[in-house]
């Protein structure tokens, strides 16, 4: 059955299939550079902030191991009791401390 333009065979025109693609491509063009100016600097902060809380978590867990593992070692090897290792811990810190007192910011405009 051969019929007119809009018979099943043929199938649509070149012009309307050109007209659809194109509009195609136009909504997948500002599809994307709507994701690109709103989601993708979302996407970078928020793993901007996982990475630094797992960072942070890593950090602390790290520190106390090696704080605990120091005063084991130093328990070990210093004479007396564990009084000795609070002791020397105990002054290494508050020199770290007053060290990093003397490099704080005075000035009020910097805050």
């Amino acid at each position: 059955m051969s019929g007119g333009p809009d018979t099943e065979e043929d199938g649509p025109s070149d012009g309307r299939r050109d007209w659809a693609i194109t509009a195609t491509d136009k909504v997948v063009d500002i599809v994307d550079l709507i994701r690109s100016t709103a989601t993708q600097p979302a996407l970078t902060a928020t793993r901007g902030v996982v990475y630094g809380l797992l960072a942070t978590i890593c950090s602390v867990a790290v520190l106390a191991f090696l704080s605990i593992g120091i005063f084991r070692l130093l328990d070990v090897l210093l004479p007396g009791e564990s009084w000795s290792a609070y002791l020397v811990l105990g002054s290494l810190m508050c020199l770290v401390g007053g060290f990093l007192w003397t490099r704080r910011s005075t000035d009020p405009s910097t805050d």
